[in-house]
């Protein structure tokens, strides 16, 4: 019987490799620019923040054309800024602080899909 600390941690080749589900991160982010701070709930923003985040480190993992294109290397060091812990709401931040921050998650979501969808031709939902 195996054990948790039996498994190995993903190398980061690996998991580049992995598929990008492109309908379900366009989905969330087209949820999450749907919402309004004055009928959202603060879980429900709180929620989305954690799929959004993860989305972005998940597709920052991806090669976008970076060496090739400024704009993309550029768009990386922003995401990288926005992810980063110190500038992520906490339980204590107020409402409109999270709800901004789940806001500019999702446009750079959108941003990243488009040059992950660009870079590998693939149509974008």
């Amino acid at each position: 019987m195996g054990s948790v600390t039996d498994e190995r941690a993903m190398s980061e080749a690996e998991a580049s490799c992995l598929p990008i589900d492109v309908k379900t991160i366009s989905a969330t982010v087209d949820l999450a620019l749907g919402m309004s701070l004055g009928t959202s709930k603060r879980a429900d923003i709180d929620t989305r923040v954690g799929q959004l985040t993860g989305f972005l480190n998940l597709l920052r993992g991806q090669y976008l054309g970076e060496d090739e294109d400024q704009d993309v290397l550029q768009l990386l060091g922003m995401v990288d800024r926005h992810v980063a812990l110190s500038s992520r709401p906490t339980s204590r931040s107020q409402a409109h602080e999270a709800f901004n921050y789940m806001h500019d998650a999702a446009v750079f979501a959108r941003a990243l899909l488009c040059a992950y969808t660009n870079r590998h031709g693939i149509a974008a939902p």
